[in-house]
């Protein structure tokens, strides 16, 4: 029973990590930013204007940038926390965050067990998730599972994320720059 509950506290680690890289994707990254605009957000744009683009991309170009984070920050935490079913199950999370992220997007072409995932919100639901892309897209940043965005999104999170970023004399933009 405790490692069943290890791993839902790591895969929820997984989506809440997901949610944050997320937000900062949409709200503090702009085209042109060096290092990363070609591989980051010139893709996480145009999926904002073409939500199914990324479907026709291999696995590689989907989920490669998420793997490489992914990766760090797993070896950060091993070495610095250790081994635990929580560490292998946000692993786990963060390596299939693209794809779950895809098949969200896949609606009801997603089948079989994903799909009775999908439906009780242990992987994210296509109708949870276009809760995201039907609005100014200030919500439901997380993309793993259908649990923690209502939560994130009832307290103000993002928002409140927002006001600081405008404290400090940042203008968050709104996934046009």
């Amino acid at each position: 029973m405790i490692v069943a509950f290890h791993l839902l506290i790591g895969w929820l680690i997984a989506d809440l990590i997901s949610g944050i890289v997320h937000w900062i994707e949409d709200r503090i990254l702009w085209v042109g930013m060096p290092l990363i605009s070609k591989s980051v957000v010139e893709p996480n744009r145009l999926h904002h204007e073409d939500p199914r683009f990324f479907l026709d991309q291999t696995i590689w170009q989907r989920g490669g940038t998420t793997w490489f984070a992914t990766a760090a920050l797993a070896g950060l935490w091993l070495w610095l926390i250790g081994f635990s079913f929580i560490w292998l199950s946000a692993l786990a999370g963060g390596l299939l965050t693209a794809e779950i992220h895809a098949m969200a997007h896949r609606g009801n072409e997603t089948t079989g067990f994903p799909r009775v995932l999908q439906q009780i919100g242990i992987i994210q639901s296509p109708s949870h998730h276009a809760g995201h892309h039907s609005r100014a897209m200030d919500t439901r940043y997380c993309t793993l599972t259908d649990f923690l965005n209502p939560l994130l999104d009832w307290i103000g999170v993002w928002p409140a994320l927002e006001k600081i970023l405008t404290t400090i004399g940042l203008e968050p933009n709104r996934g046009t720059q």
